[in-house]
């Protein structure tokens, strides 16, 4: 299961003085100008951490140019631990536009740690902030508001990723809110967040994210899935159907293997509802949609895993399927006779299913 990083602070506390981790960091995004950072203190890491304010203004003209062994700065350690007031005084000073968008070494920003966290309040005031500066056209430092929102990390993953790979609704709900119209990317592993939240069984995400974007969000997945595969895969009747409301046509969409959602209800032995509303709401074509592999049906592989149930409800939306064969010319008769098991299954009550 994924850890939120701030548990695993100790680690880089106990490297913060070592003579492993570098003694100066050339790091421009973090100053601003071609000024050499130095290896941040342990009292002012703690101090960031707990808050301590009142310590922190005595170190002000050096903190803002020290970094971590994760090149983390004053302002992702505040951000990561949920240190809202720390934050927001820190986001008053002078350089603050430079710390607001400066990468870790893991690329995160400290919007990316706030967001993996759960720190509401963190989250809006940096956005805030960023919006702020942007509408300063005096200043000449801000960036437009996507491109905080949009930064990705080395895993290209945005802080909405991180807030819904860890099911913080409130500031997944905050941050599309933010900028509803933003066309959130899949990351490194072509994962998008609606997928994302999909593949984890979050259906109040996915519901979320589907209610509160003012444009169609991206649904892709691994292996060329999409978030109706992976609602399919939970077996989440809820989830399937807001899926389908929203989008019916994504039960024609197949991944790299050729599988549409109907060919993995088929072989999981799905709840028959979940079934049922995939045949409803699409066209008779989706029950001929054959897999790369042999050219099977979702009939098929319901066959062959003895879903008697599914095969009934197949058949009675698409009864053309019983002549449908794979490429070694195996009928769906044939496909339950493949499997050996312990089931209860019957094959001369199959012949009466399948007529």
């Amino acid at each position: 299961m994924d850890q939120p990083a701030a548990s695993n602070h100790s680690e880089e506390l106990q490297n913060l003085n070592s003579d492993d981790s570098p003694t100066q960091i050339s790091n421009q995004a973090a100053n601003g100008d071609d000024s050499t950072s130095t290896d941040m203190d342990a009292d002012v890491y703690e101090a960031a951490a707990i808050g301590h304010m009142a310590f922190l203004r005595k170190k002000i003209s050096e903190f803002q140019v020290q970094l971590s062994p994760k090149h983390n700065t004053i302002l992702h350690i505040a951000s990561e631990f949920g240190q809202t007031e720390c934050v927001k005084w820190i986001l008053t000073l002078p350089s603050c536009s430079s710390l607001l968008q400066c990468p870790n070494l893991n690329g995160d920003t400290p919007l990316h740690l706030a967001a993996r966290e759960g720190h509401l309040e963190v989250v809006e005031a940096l956005v805030c902030k960023e919006r702020e500066l942007h509408a300063d056209i005096e200043t000449g430092v801000g960036a437009d508001k996507e491109m905080l929102i949009g930064m990705t990390n080395k895993g290209k993953n945005t802080a909405l990723h991180e807030a819904v790979r860890f099911n913080h609704s409130d500031v997944v709900e905050s941050l599309i809110k933010k900028d509803p119209g933003f066309n959130y990317g899949a990351n490194d592993s072509g994962t998008t967040p609606l997928y994302m939240a999909a593949e984890r069984g979050f259906t109040d995400l996915v519901e979320l994210i589907i209610d509160t974007s003012s444009t169609s969000p991206s649904y892709q997945g691994l292996m060329g899935r999409t978030a109706l595969h992976a609602a399919v895969i939970c077996n989440d009747e809820a989830m399937t159907n807001k899926i389908l409301e929203w989008k019916p046509d994504l039960t024609k969409e197949v991944d790299k293997n050729g599988w549409s959602p109907l060919h993995y209800a088929a072989e999981r032995g799905c709840d028959l509802k979940i079934v049922e509303l995939l045949l409803n709401k699409s066209e008779n074509s989706v029950a001929y949609l054959r897999s790369k592999n042999g050219n099977k049906t979702a009939l098929h592989i319901a066959s062959f895993h003895h879903h008697t149930e599914i095969v009934k409800e197949i058949l009675s939306h698409s009864p053309g399927c019983r002549e449908q064969v794979d490429d070694e010319g195996n009928n769906v008769f044939h496909f339950a006779m493949m499997k050996e098991g312990n089931d209860d299954f019957k094959p001369s009550d199959y012949l009466t299913v399948i007529g």
